[in-house]
């Protein structure tokens, strides 16, 4: 019998996921002896999948924690895993958005920031992910009006495969495509910079994938 064209979907999207996994883990484990991150990343024929890895290597090595989400449920079992490693604190949203998404999700200890509030675990969206550095782009165009909020100390950031870039020239030009009105703020956020600061600090990242071809 032949396979439908949504059966072949599928199979390219499990076969394109795969292939992230296991670039991401040879990334993670063998950080010495993965590509080089800035060849790969200054290449102009590099793929999605090239840039994703060079991500993974250039965030972990910052001392940030990565992990690589294909679906809902995998995004609740890492909030929750996190939540648990911080003593199941409430987790700060950034956005209206993404408070209602985790929501959704069926995670309960959620809710949007009070900017009246410390947390000692927030979450938040970006824009784009730099492969070159490990950055990640935040503007204050997100959802809680024209400043970007102070992020906690312990910050889960939720950003998509689609979204990683080479460098900060083409996230540059994807915010301009995002947006008719550019940000009023924008921050590259980076785990190198929450490593000065006293105190249990850590930077989280959920890679979801979102691209199938």
């Amino acid at each position: 019998m032949k396979e439908t064209s949504t059966d072949n979907m599928l199979q390219t999207g499990r076969t394109r996921s795969d292939r992230v996994l296991k670039g991401i883990r040879e990334a993670l484990i063998n950080r010495n002896d993965v590509a080089d991150c800035e060849a790969c990343v200054n290449a102009n024929e590099a793929s999605a999948e090239d840039l994703s890895v060079a991500f993974a290597q250039s965030f972990t090595k910052g001392g940030g924690t990565m992990y690589y989400c294909l679906n809902e449920n995998d995004i609740r079992a890492r909030l929750e895993e996190i939540q648990h490693r911080h003593g199941d604190v409430i987790v700060g949203c950034a956005s209206e958005n993404l408070a209602s998404f985790l929501c959704h999700i069926g995670l309960g200890s959620c809710c949007l920031c009070d900017a009246s509030k410390v947390y000692p675990l927030g979450a938040t969206l970006c824009e784009a992910l730099i492969a070159w550095n490990g950055g990640i782009v935040i503007s204050s165009n997100l959802g809680l009006g024209k400043t970007i909020p102070a992020l906690p100390e312990t910050t889960v950031v939720l950003a998509f495969t689609s979204q990683v870039v080479a460098n900060w020239e083409a996230a540059n030009e994807r915010l301009k495509a995002l947006y008719s009105d550019y940000p009023d703020q924008i921050i590259v956020t980076q785990p190198s910079s929450y490593a000065y600061r006293k105190g249990a600090q850590k930077l989280y990242l959920l890679l979801i994938e979102d691209e199938t071809n």
